[in-house]
């Protein structure tokens, strides 16, 4: 019995957690809707190892970095 005990309260702070980072998910995604992307922006890996472009304000991913952009990031030209 204790053991099911246990599983449930595990189970409702992992639901928890879960609905909360749904609804700050959903928050980034209509803070991200309503910037312009005008600024500057960066550049990184992404999870698969593909190189991203980014809005330095909302950290928005644009795309894909032009070949000039590539360059800088990987510092093979300024």
């Amino acid at each position: 019995m204790e053991q099911t005990n246990g599983n449930d309260i595990l189970r409702k702070q992992v639901d928890s957690i879960e609905k909360e980072v749904n609804q700050l998910e959903k928050e980034k995604e209509e803070i991200q809707n309503d910037c312009k992307h005008k600024g500057e922006t960066f550049v990184q890996f992404d999870k698969s190892n593909s190189m991203k472009k980014h809005c330095s304000e909302c950290k928005r991913e644009l795309g894909y970095p032009s070949q000039k952009e590539q360059e800088v990031f990987l510092g093979n030209k300024k």
